[in-house]
């Protein structure tokens, strides 16, 4: 087939989401061109919900059939709004089909009928180093992760796979030779892959020896209490956060750490504030130390989206939080960065996106997405999750073989 792929083309970063696609269906023997008129078809890979205002664009350009493929595709009532077809899964069983009637009759494809059942295969052998920059390569260490957080997307919806080690080691030597830098993407530390920057699970970290290529590690801290971390799968003491610092120190290595706001008071995180100020006294860091705040989205697939109309604003850090932090953390370490999370308006605004099964519901957040905070009080924002209906779409749920179910939380039973 001839598919039209204008992303893998005019994107300025080549993502390595489309040099996988692009090379799968390459390999399957299809045409991967920019053309949107002279196409069998035109792909779409969408992976965030920022995405979603260039899909209605092409949708305006050109009256082929358009099939979206992508993370957000597991959001497939919303995706089909503005496309004909969704593909919920990986591409590697999209790439083998060889006609548009083979893919709108599979039963990983989304057409409006039943829920579909995600795709779960992957070529390992066929996952390219992907240049995503002039001298930056990316490659798939894995997909999935082998926690099963109640927060996490990601976890629910992609089957838990690493690549292998001789693959890994294989990349890493071509890099070598090219000269370029290459992050391994993966959820966590698998097989020692020993990439300049690494993700990795704290405990993992702690416990392993870092490569001495390794620049780098990122690690997920996500809430501010030890209650709220064991609740939501993260079993992290302040014991266990004290001998990531103290290693942090030690090896001289810079560190990211994710964080989750939106679940627990701002006086927790305060409190979390003032035992890391505690911790670097005693360990001063020689080299980066960067927070990321991210507020929270509650996802569909998750177990923590059954509590999803307990969503509270007042719960939601602000850039004042993240700032005062910083001015705190800075009188310990010259070595520390505090990144500010979106506010409730935009998390408002991809909750809406994300959840919306009817046009009127996707364009109304669609309208709000760009500039959230001058289109909606905090408060105005929480009404519009209630009052548009998002916050009544069904809770589905994927098993080990991909099939997506719903979950009928009334009766407890699977539907």
């Amino acid at each position: 087939m001839k598919i039209a792929f204008p992303q893998y083309f005019e994107s300025k970063s080549r993502f390595l989401s489309y040099t996988v696609v692009a090379k799968a269906l390459r390999d399957a023997g299809h045409s991967v061109t920019n053309d949107i008129d002279g196409c069998d078809f035109v792909a779409f890979s969408m992976c965030d919900v920022t995405e979603y205002p260039a899909l209605v664009k092409l949708r305006a350009k050109t009256k082929k059939p358009i099939v979206v493929g992508g993370a957000f595709a597991f959001n497939f009532w919303g995706a089909k709004i503005y496309s004909d077809a969704v593909w919920v899964g990986e591409i590697y069983d999209f790439a083998k089909l060889k006609s548009v009637d083979e893919i709108l009759g599979s039963k990983h494809c989304f057409t409006g009928g039943p829920l579909p059942t995600a795709s779960t295969r992957i070529d390992w052998a066929s996952v390219p180093i992907a240049q995503i920059q002039k001298n930056t390569c990316y490659y798939w260490g894995g997909v999935g992760c082998k926690n099963k957080c109640k927060f996490c997307f990601t976890s629910w919806t992609h089957k838990h796979e690493v690549n292998s080690p001789e693959r890994i080691e294989a990349a890493k030597r071509i890099c070598a030779k090219r000269k370029v830098w290459l992050m391994i993407t993966s959820n966590e530390y698998e097989n020692a892959t020993g990439g300049k920057t690494m993700d990795m699970m704290m405990k993992d970290y702690i416990a392993t020896a870092v490569p001495k290529t390794c620049l780098m590690v990122r690690v997920g801290v996500e809430f501010a209490t030890e209650s709220a971390r064991e609740e939501m799968g993260k079993p992290l003491s302040k014991n266990d956060l004290y001998a990531a610092v103290q290693k942090m120190a030690s090896e001289n290595i810079a560190m990211r750490w994710f964080h989750i706001t939106g679940m627990e008071e701002v006086r927790e995180w305060d409190r979390y504030i003032s035992d890391l100020c505690a911790m670097l006294d005693k360990h001063k860091n020689g080299r980066l130390l960067h927070l990321m705040f991210n507020n929270l989205q509650y996802q569909n697939y998750t177990p923590l989206y059954s509590a999803r109309k307990s969503i509270d604003p007042e719960k939601y850090i602000t850039r004042d939080n993240t700032k005062a932090w910083y001015n705190r953390l800075r009188e310990r370490t010259s070595h520390v960065l505090v990144g500010a999370p979106s506010q409730f308006q935009h998390v408002a605004c991809r909750m809406g996106i994300e959840l919306a099964t009817e046009k009127q519901q996707l364009d109304f957040w669609l309208a709000r997405l760009s500039n959230s905070t001058r289109k909606m009080t905090k408060k105005q924002a929480y009404d519009n999750l209630f009052s548009s209906g998002i916050m009544e779409t069904p809770h589905l749920m994927m098993d080990g073989s991909g099939r997506i179910f719903e979950l009928n939380r009334r009766e407890g039973k699977q539907k």
